[in-house]
């Protein structure tokens, strides 16, 4: 099994908790009378803030602690077919005849939900990547080092303009 599995499959299997902030005194030598820890929670699709909050609660267990939630948004799906998957679908065809098309979850937040809220349409998080390493591109996906090989952005605005003309009738 590739190294990298685990990392990669955590996160898609269930819900991830991963503390990102912490806020205390400002002073070194002064004990603070509150500590705030801000935590990056990605839900599964399906999954509510019921859940994860009861989860979470049952982890900590009893103490002197509060629990808010700062934003509201859980994972979310589209669903396959249409004329989008179809899109893609010829593109990938043409464009990489061996390959498939093939749905898969993506442990990286995307403001897709606004998308999908907005004009109640699909969206998928495809963008085809040839020439970076598929490890490497792992690793740098939306990281604070996110970035893409140029060859890859141009095969990347190769398929936008195909799904534009197809979907446009142009």
């Amino acid at each position: 099994m590739h190294p990298l599995a685990g990392d990669i499959v955590e996160p898609l299997v269930g819900m991830t908790v991963a503390p990102t902030m912490v806020s205390a005194s400002q002073k070194r030598n002064v004990i603070p009378s509150l500590c705030e820890v801000t935590v990056d929670c990605r839900l599964l699709p399906g999954q509510d803030h019921a859940e994860a909050e009861s989860l979470i609660r049952e982890l900590l267990g009893e103490g002197d602690w509060e629990l808010e939630w700062i934003e509201g948004f859980g994972g979310t799906r589209s669903p396959l077919g249409g004329s989008l998957w179809d899109t893609i679908e010829a593109w990938v065809a043409a464009t990489e005849p061996e390959a498939a098309v093939a749905p898969i979850c993506l442990s990286g937040f995307t403001d897709s939900h606004w998308l999908r809220a907005a004009f109640g349409t699909v969206a998928y998080g495809f963008f085809p990547l040839r020439y970076m390493d598929p490890e490497l591109a792992t690793r740098l996906v939306h990281s604070a080092d996110e970035r893409v090989r140029v060859d890859d952005l141009e095969l990347g605005v190769e398929f936008i303009r195909y799904a534009a003309g197809a979907m446009g009738g142009g």
